[in-house]
């Protein structure tokens, strides 16, 4: 069974060139903390929070990646936001897998 979780979106997120009407992400794994420390101080959380979601998306509607930081650049925080509760939720639901 898989461990990712599939949220639908509010609204729909142009990434990739297409709107994505949901993310599918998976719990994080220190190997992403180390991955999102090194590329985005673990002192800037917005930049850590960012390198995170790169790395725990799995993909948004039909696109798969590779996700950056500057697929998240002209989201309001709110709109980050949600992305990062689906990446909570994933990992407090791979912690009871």
């Amino acid at each position: 069974m898989s461990e990712n979780l599939i949220k639908p979106l509010k609204k729909p997120w142009k990434v990739g060139g297409r709107e994505a009407g949901e993310i599918e992400v998976r719990p994080s794994t220190m190997k992403d903390v180390i991955a999102a420390e090194q590329q985005a101080s673990s002192f800037q959380p917005n930049s850590f929070n960012v390198q995170m979601a790169c790395l725990q998306i799995v993909r948004a509607g039909e696109f798969t990646g590779p996700f950056v930081a500057s697929h998240f650049m002209d989201m309001s925080p709110a709109r980050f936001g949600e992305i990062a509760a689906a990446l909570a939720e994933a990992d407090r639901l791979g912690e009871d897998a």
